[in-house]
């Protein structure tokens, strides 16, 4: 059985793929594309209920896939969390079937319009299915589906590719983006966090490493989240209802489960899906936790910070 520290060393490994989200209509090519990626091979796949997540590697870029189902029911009720996370947005469309460009393209807009203006992210459009005959040609499709609007989005990189994933046309040429240009924006997306707190489901925090110099109060957060955390189980019958808000010149992260309240205090400009990944990575470690003796070591290694940085607090024994 692994011990705490190589439990989280493998989690920490694990977690350094690049988030990548693959959407799109029903049976535009979705499954296909991830299949091509995984295996470089096409393989007849069926019809994604939910979602599907892999682990690749293309180069020495490492990505974690969510392939998220394209029928309406999912698109309303879990396409919205897996793009605000992603890293990237990979929009297949079926090029052969012009009669759902219109509802690819509300969805497709509707998707880049819930990304973060603070943050930096990608898009890939693949315009899959050209070795049919009736596809259409790439041209036409930007134009209907109005991509030039992207360059309005400065915050965003794109590109556009017919690809189709019978034959392979051009998925060398979409990885070959898509590695390049996730490697540069991997780089920027680190977080420097300014406060970490571990609480209980009542507020009583565990453990707090705050900044040097930081300004805010750590145990008033914790009481703030604690109501909100209350409020949320009388309202909802659940936990975890918040994931992140800004006030001022910070981004406060939070996420909770059966027994304790996660937060983090980032500067306003970084990036709250990088901050949250890393929680979720300290959530699945310290669950496993019967003593806290190593707790702030596996909380400095996980958040890759320095401890001569932090003043550091612990409400255990």
């Amino acid at each position: 059985m692994l011990s705490i520290e190589e439990k989280s060393k493998a989690l920490k490994f694990d977690k350094k793929g690049i988030p990548l989200v693959v959407i799109g209509l029903a049976q535009a090519g979705k499954t296909s594309f991830v299949q091509r990626i995984l295996t470089g091979e096409f393989q007849t796949t069926t019809t994604t209920m939910g979602l599907q997540f892999e682990t690749a590697n293309v180069g020495d870029a490492r990505f974690d896939i969510f392939d998220l189902g394209g029928h309406i029911s999912y698109r309303k009720s879990i396409w919205e969390t897996y793009v605000k996370l992603a890293f990237g947005i990979v929009f297949v469309i079926d090029s052969a079937n012009p009669d759902s460009f219109n509802e690819a393209k509300e969805e497709f807009w509707k998707s880049v319009d819930q990304k973060d203006t603070a943050d930096e992210f990608l898009i890939l459009f693949l315009c899959n299915k050209t070795d049919l005959d009736d596809s259409e040609d790439l041209e036409m499709i930007i134009n209907h589906m109005e991509l030039f609007k992207l360059a309005e989005k400065v915050n965003a990189s794109y590109q556009f590719f017919k690809t189709s994933m019978k034959t392979g046309e051009n998925i060398d040429n979409a990885l070959e983006w898509l590695k390049k240009n996730t490697s540069k924006l991997s780089a920027k997306r680190v977080v420097d966090p300014l406060m970490f707190m571990l609480a209980d489901l009542e507020g009583f925090p565990l453990l707090e490493i705050d900044k040097l110099g930081l300004k805010e109060d750590p145990t008033l957060l914790a009481g703030f989240l604690a109501a909100i955390e209350s409020f949320g189980q009388r309202l909802f019958g659940k936990t975890g209802m918040l994931q992140y808000m800004v006030s001022g010149d910070h981004k406060y992260i939070v996420k909770t489960d059966e027994k304790y309240i996660y937060s983090m205090i980032i500067a306003k400009e970084e990036c709250q899906e990088e901050a949250r990944r890393q929680i979720d990575i300290l959530s699945e470690v310290i669950a496993g936790m019967k003593e806290f003796g190593i707790l702030e070591g596996i909380v400095f290694q996980i958040l890759g910070v320095n401890p001569s940085e932090y003043v550091m607090e612990r409400g255990f024994k």
